[in-house]
């Protein structure tokens, strides 16, 4: 569909293109006329009548092309057919300072792309070129490289007399000037045309084939969109994103978004009950981009999140969740990984952190810190990793803000950092506000900073407020 769409248009233009060729040749026949009444050329034939016909029909068909917006089949024919039957009558009347002009219309068949289209119109025009020219050598501008006089002959030219009319008039063998004209002459220009129509009928072999692999670099583009489109509606959905996450649990309240720089990205989020007094939160960041990173970031989700439902602690999970990894990692990708328990009836958090961004915590009356934790390296590096946890104690009204590098990365027109003490900025400017909130808060500040620059990197963030026991019935 794509192609006949491609074809339809472009048969459009070059309609449009030959009338504008048709108007040229108009103007250049009415130069030749005017040089032919100031006996510039000359032929032994009227040429008024001619020109005029040529004229004439070559308007009416532009008119006709006009009127019916170039968009008819037969249009092409038309015009095609005018332009060699007017280059032929200029070619009869100068029979060789017009030969070029019968290329012309061999070229033009190229701009349809269609093979078909321009074997039949060389074809058509070799066959009427012959007849012009066999014409134009008895009537037409006489060529005298191929008239020939007995040896000795000598001709008398008046002062009035045209030498074309001297040699007419002191006769010559015409059946032998037929013959030279044919063998020294027109059979070289055959084989030029020749030449030419084949190399046209190659380039539009060739023109066909490069419209074939648009149209099917077309579908491979439209299908890849739409698998990426669904690879984005399945990453989407493997994400937890309904929120309020748990409606009952009055005791805490979170919120995440995921922002991919492509259809699809590398980072990931989750959060899950381990058991009735257990919630587990992770953010992570594979390295890469796109579809890769993508396969990459759900292997790694399902094994960190397996790892921690199993009752084991933060630091525990990541060391058994990386070496799971590296077992089938043949393409060396990694994962940083932030993974931390928080124990629901008393606020205390277990952490573990394996190369990924510092938290942001805070704490009320002080405001959001960033808290540099300790580091182990990055999930996926090398098998046989030991991470280690650390603890902190929420307090009621007590946030915890992570994310990954792709905040305090994001980057402006003028290649600088948005950094962590400004998202610091932003987490104080919102500190009160609702995790959701927050998160739309910074992703504003980050947006306000970018601009018009473009989104490198994945934009990952989750906010968890912590409310303590007193909340449990949903009073305050």
């Amino acid at each position: 569909m794509e192609k006949e769409k491609i074809l339809y248009q472009n048969e459009i233009d070059a309609n449009r293109m030959m009338a504008i060729i048709l108007n040229i040749t108009i103007l250049v026949i009415g130069l030749t006329w005017i040089l032919f009444e100031y006996d510039v050329y000359y032929a032994r034939v009227s040429v008024r009548p001619l020109l005029l016909s040529n004229i004439i029909i070559m308007a009416v068909a532009d008119a006709v092309s006009r009127f019916y917006k170039y968009d008819k089949p037969w249009i092409k024919y038309m015009m095609m057919a005018v332009l060699v039957l007017v280059y032929a009558g200029t070619n009869a009347v100068l029979t060789y300072n017009a030969t070029l002009f019968m290329v012309i219309p061999i070229m033009l068949s190229v701009r349809y792309f269609n093979r078909k289209y321009t074997i039949i119109i060389a074809a058509l025009t070799v066959i009427i070129f012959f007849a012009a020219h066999l014409y134009g050598a008895n009537h037409g501008m006489l060529d005298l490289n191929f008239v020939q006089y007995p040896e000795g002959t000598q001709i008398t030219i008046p002062d009035t007399m045209w030498i074309d009319d001297a040699v007419d008039y002191d006769g010559y063998d015409k059946g032998l000037m037929i013959y030279n004209t044919i063998i020294y002459n027109y059979l070289i220009k055959f084989l030029q045309f020749i030449i030419i129509a084949v190399i046209s009928v190659m380039l539009v072999a060739i023109c066909q084939y490069i419209i074939r692999k648009q149209k099917e670099l077309s579908e491979h583009s439209a299908r890849l969109s739409t698998e990426l489109s669904l690879a984005e509606k399945i990453q989407a959905d493997m994400l937890p994103n309904i929120f309020p996450a748990f409606p009952d649990r009055k005791e805490f309240d979170l919120y995440a978004s995921m922002n991919p720089a492509k259809e699809v990205g590398g980072d990931f989020y989750d959060f899950f009950m381990v058991d009735d007094d257990h919630l587990a939160l992770v953010i992570a960041d594979v390295s890469g981009k796109g579809i890769p990173a993508a396969m990459f970031m759900m292997f790694s989700k399902n094994i960190v999140a397996n790892n921690a439902m199993l009752g084991k602690s933060p630091a525990k999970a990541l060391e058994d969740a990386n070496n799971a990894i590296c077992k089938n990692n043949r393409e060396e990708m990694f994962v940083t990984v932030w993974l931390g328990i928080l124990e629901i009836s008393t606020g205390h958090l277990i952490a573990a952190n394996a190369g990924h961004e510092y938290p942001a915590l805070y704490t009320p009356g002080v405001g959001f810190e960033l808290y540099k934790d300790k580091h182990g390296l990055v999930v996926g590096g090398m098998e046989g990793l030991k991470y280690k946890d650390y603890e902190l104690q929420l307090k009621p009204g007590s946030k915890i803000f992570i994310y990954t590098d792709g905040v305090p990365e994001a980057t402006n027109i003028e290649e600088e950092l948005f950094g962590v003490d400004r998202m610091v900025e932003a987490l104080n400017v919102m500190s009160e506000s609702e995790p959701k909130e927050i998160i739309s808060g910074v992703r504003c500040a980050v947006d306000d900073y970018v601009k018009e620059a473009e989104q490198f990197d994945d934009l990952t963030m989750l906010c968890l407020e912590y409310k303590g026991k007193e909340y449990e019935d949903g009073s305050n």
